[in-house]
């Protein structure tokens, strides 16, 4: 009997909660060749997924007039897009009739905007959650989700909360106080991350020109937030006594202001920048990466067996500082507390992986291909 699976996934300037959610809607195709799958979110880049003939994307309004509005009519837009949304969701899920919803990183929805399609969904349907490693700090989660009442819907409503981490290198179960009826629903399935078997790291380091230099690439996952760490990366540079060049990727959100200071930056010293890459590939044929604290781009890192330098974001939310320090405690990482940070610290750290690069085993920590966490999926309909 065919499957239909509806998954949500909230991402706005990022790029991490879809490209999971990517890679685990393969997954379940190919374990359930018969299955259908459609993915529902904010994300700008969702449309270019390439998941075959049984996956689509339900592209949902963001923001339509930003920039031409007032206050007050910025607010009053969101709020229409807002209801907008919760009315599509309700309608997707009641016309599409799944098997299985799949909620990604917020339980509810973005302010609770899944709550209507999951009243929507057919008998017999079941629920589950896609757990990130590290939501945020713990006091602000677990008072944000009682506010939401995530607690009782997780207890009541879901079938199953698959968590993309391992328990050995974050305890998230344990840090965000999950109580035993709903820990009884969860199992950690590993880091997510997509297997790659193309890889040519000359044929990379050759169309870059690099004539033997090493290579350290910069990157910061979407790019919003990133323009700090390639200022540091390119100042740090300056220091580094090895003739490396940098490839610096600035992301698809980077704001056309902050891209033109990069590149003029980088110019002088020949590094070479990118709005995106293939940052696998690239990482693949450096010697160094410096990166901020995203998932996709440490359980990448981890697959690679490379150890990052980590500059974890600098703002109230502590996700990318947390996962990183974790990271560290276990050797993965070289974590540098982002308002600590230095050029002559980041310049240290960046020459210390050129000439004594460090190779990590990790494997035992990833779900490559999202194979377990599709099998916990699957278990639910059994």
């Amino acid at each position: 009997m065919a499957v239909r699976v509806f998954m949500y996934a909230q991402d706005n300037r990022g790029l991490g909660h879809v490209r999971r959610c990517a890679i685990v809607a393969e997954a379940l195709l190919r374990r359930r060749p018969d299955a259908a799958v459609l993915l529902a979110t904010k994300s700008p880049w969702a449309p270019t997924i390439a998941a075959g003939e049984r996956f689509d994307v339900l592209k949902l309004p963001e923001h339509l007039a930003r920039g031409t509005l007032s206050g007050d009519e910025r607010r009053a837009e969101s709020s229409a897009l807002h209801r907008l949304r919760r009315v599509l969701l309700r309608e997707a899920v009641t016309h599409f009739r799944p098997d299985l919803i799949l909620i990604d990183n917020e339980p509810l929805g973005f302010r609770g905007e899944m709550l209507e399609a999951l009243d929507a969904a057919p008998a017999g349907c079941r629920f589950a959650f896609g757990m990130r490693d590290v939501v945020d700090d713990p006091e602000r989660t677990v008072e944000q989700w009682a506010n939401q009442g995530v607690p009782d819907a997780l207890r009541e409503r879901f079938d199953r909360i698959v968590i993309y981490g391992h328990p050995d290198l974050f305890d998230t179960l344990g840090v965000y106080g999950v109580p035993a009826p709903v820990r009884a629903k969860a199992a950690y399935g590993g880091y997510v991350c997509a297997r790659r078997d193309d890889l040519d790291a000359g044929r990379f380091r050759a169309e870059l020109g690099l004539d033997g230099r090493p290579l350290v690439l910069v990157t910061g996952g979407g790019g919003e937030d990133a323009l700090a760490l390639l200022v540091a990366t390119i100042e740090a540079h300056a220091l580094v006594r090895s003739p490396a060049r940098l490839l610096l990727v600035t992301g698809p959100f980077m704001r056309p202001e902050d891209r033109a200071r990069v590149v003029a930056l980088a110019a002088p010293a020949g590094h070479v920048v990118r709005d995106q890459a293939d940052v696998v590939a690239a990482m693949a044929a450096s010697q160094a990466v410096a990166t901020m604290g995203g998932y996709n781009t440490l359980a990448e890192a981890m697959m690679l067996g490379r150890r990052p330098v980590v500059v974890p974001r600098a703002t109230h939310k502590r996700e990318q500082l947390m996962r990183a320090e974790a990271f560290a405690a276990r050797g993965l990482v070289h974590c540098l507390p982002p308002t600590k940070v230095t050029p002559a610290l980041l310049a240290a750290a960046l020459e210390d992986e050129i000439e004594r690069p460090t190779a990590v085993e990790a494997h035992d920590y990833l779900d490559v291909d999202g194979e377990r966490a599709a099998a916990l999926l699957l278990e639910t309909l059994a």
